[in-house]
């Protein structure tokens, strides 16, 4: 009998880690997913030397990511460009509501090598 209850534990505790490593697995990956995007949103703010609100909602819809902020508002050529990007993450087991991800990169206007 005891050890029909240790069993049945034991169960529950390890589908409880395997549920934890998963999350855990999924948010690395969804990170990466958003860090490899911000260096290609990067490199393009770079090649087009421009952060006009047309070409940052091209990249919003086109990477689906959103733009928390981006400094300084009009830069030139030539300018270091800082912004930061963002997704939602909805975790399996950890909590109940979403994570948010962000990535904060900075690019040089009118250098792309």
């Amino acid at each position: 009998m005891s050890s029909s209850i240790t069993l049945i534990l034991s169960m529950i505790f390890f589908m409880c880690f395997l549920l934890l490593g998963g999350d855990m697995l999924c948010l690395s990956s969804a990170y990466s997913d958003l860090d490899s995007t911000a260096i290609s949103i990067g490199y393009i703010i770079a090649k087009r030397a421009t952060t006009n609100p047309l070409l940052l909602q091209y990249l919003e819809e086109q990477y689906n990511v959103t733009f928390q902020s981006i400094n300084p508002k009009n830069p030139q050529i030539g300018e270091t460009v800082e912004f930061v990007i963002y997704r939602y993450y909805d975790p399996l087991i950890l909590t109940s509501g979403d994570f948010k991800i962000t990535a904060r990169r900075t690019t040089v206007l009118g250098y792309y090598g």
